[in-house]
Formats: C-alpha cells, structure tokens, sequence
C-alpha cells in the first residue's frame, strides 16, 4: 500500500465503518464479496469507486479488481387465514393489506395465499399492483379450519421446488408473512415433515414473520395464543428464520401493524437489490483462507454490510 494511500485509510478509520464477515471472504486470488453500502441518510450507495473500498489481509492490502451492481431482490408471500371467525376482522385485513402493499416498492413481487379451506394461491407472484389489490378485497371467509402450518411447508416446498429447478442457483430473498387467528387448524403434514421444511427455510435464509390473532370466544388471550398448534408452530418457525412474531388481541391493530411490516420489509429489499459485487486479489503468494481481513470504505459517511452471497 503506498504510504499516502494508507496515510488516507486510517485517517478516515474514524468515520468509516470497518466489517467483520462471519466466514473467510477467500481462498485463493481472486475472491470475491458482497456489500451493501449506506450513506448518513440510509440512503443506498451504488456509485463506490475502486479506490473507496480498501480489503486488507493481516495488515496487507488487497487489489479492488473489479466492483459490479449485485442484486438479491425480496419475494414476499402473504398468507391470510380466512377460516371461522375472520368474518369480524375482514375489514381490518383488507385496509392494512392495501397498506402494506403500498408501502412496497413497485418491483417487490407478491403472492397471496389464503389458508381455508386448504392453501389456496388467490394471486400468483406478481408486480401488478391493481391484481394484487383486487385479490386482497375478493377473497371471503370460510367454514373450514384453517392450515397454518400446512401453508408454511407448501411455502417451503414451493422453494425447494424452485432450487431443484435452477440447479441451486438462489437470486431471491423468499419472505412470508402469515396473518393467522387461533382457531384451531387442521394438518395434512406429519411432525417430520414440517421440521425438515423449518430447516429448509433456514438454509435457504427465508425470513418468517406472524401476525397471530386471538379470535378463541371464552378464552384468555394468554391461553388461546400459548396452547394452539399455530403459536407452536410459528415462535420456533419466525425464531430459526430471524422473522416477526407479534400477537394481537384486537384487528385493528392490522390496519396500522401490517403497513408497519411492509416498511420494514421495502427497506430490506432496497438494501438487498442495490448491493455491489467486488473482486479482489491478494497479494501474490499468499493462499488459503483470508487471514484477519477487514474491509473499509474511504468515502466520508458510509456503512455497509459484508457478506458472502449478498443474502441477508
């Protein structure tokens, strides 16, 4: 590193946040990872020049071969129960869906599923806004238990289908938002069955989230969310996946809660989609995993994440 280049680094060291991988960025020359790059205002950073990221192994600096537009765009699939007792909060779902689609960039694609009387795909994945909207006011209240969990495996099934298809490629963020009641469901699917897909749902690093809502008449709220197959189901299942799980004793709380979620989930995908793929090199000679590597950003301001596969 020349001695003003290195002069430069360090003297920005102070405003310039250094990012720590969870695994070795590397093996051989040349290797490679995924940023994601923030200015003060959280604003997205796609414009880094190969002078602005400095890669250093024990101290040494690494070449910024190359630096490319990296994208991971987020899939959501919201998944309503529509079985007994939804008939009151009908309103509410409609009113914080619309909500949460709003607060949704344009290019997120969204599916809609409803789960009685069995899940049922009211609108395939989609980006038309006008679609979507008319599935979330058309769908109606069924008799049916409802199958939440059946829903989440049929989720996870979709994507080990998907992952079959592309040979393993991955160039999505799968995200399901489940709003449930804690009616009591019914399961098609044997305890077995439904780990193996909550592991798959990790690995493939879906995030889970779950609305659940207490509609049991006669009961506690702190009785019908504890003791049903959905609560059991959903804690470990948002928990493995680094999801959301609220509980609600009131619908109205959806109208403002799921626009809420669908900010939260924007964020995540404007981050995910505006990353950048950078190659390096290291210094000649050296091989085997990266050794105390760290990564800097010379450009007053920024933030960044480090990763491997640009998945959150």
């Amino acid at each position: 590193m020349a001695r003003s280049r290195r002069a430069r680094f360090f003297a920005a060291a102070a405003v310039v946040a250094f990012l720590a991988p969870a695994a070795p960025l590397a093996q051989d020359s040349p290797f490679s990872f995924v940023i994601s790059v923030t200015d003060q205002n959280g604003q997205p950073v796609r414009d880094l020049k190969r002078d602005e990221i400095v890669v250093t192994e024990n101290g040494v600096e690494a070449e910024i071969a190359k630096i490319e537009p990296f994208e991971m765009p987020v899939q959501l699939t919201v998944a309503v129960d529509n079985g007994p007792l939804s008939t009151d909060a009908l309103s509410h779902y409609r009113t914080g869906l619309t909500g949460l689609v709003r607060a949704l960039p344009t290019d997120v694609a969204v599916t809609l599923i409803t789960m009685s009387p069995q899940p049922l795909m009211v609108v395939r994945p989609t980006t038309d806004r006008i679609r979507l909207l008319r599935g979330i006011n058309g769908f109606a209240p069924q008799e049916e238990s409802p199958r939440f969990t059946d829903t989440l495996v049929e989720f996870a099934r979709r994507y080990e289908a998907e992952m079959r298809r592309t040979d393993g490629r991955i160039d999505s963020v799968p995200v399901l938002l489940m709003v449930s009641t804690t009616v009591a469901e019914a399961v098609s699917y044997m305890p077995e069955e439904i780990t193996r897909a909550l592991q798959f749902l990790e690995r493939r690093k879906a995030h889970v989230h779950v609305v659940m809502l207490n509609v049991r008449r006669g009961a506690s709220p702190g009785a019908a969310l504890n003791d049903g197959r959905q609560t059991m189901i959903a804690i470990p299942a948002t928990k493995v996946t680094k999801g959301r799980y609220e509980t609600l004793s009131n619908s109205n709380r959806l109208t403002t809660l799921l626009p809420e979620m669908g900010t939260e989930i924007a964020a995540l995908h404007r981050r995910l989609v505006n990353q950048l793929f950078v190659t390096a090199r290291r210094q000649s000679g050296r091989r085997g995993p990266l050794q105390n590597g760290q990564v800097g950003l010379t450009r007053k301001g920024l933030t960044g994440i480090v990763s491997l596969d640009g998945m959150p």
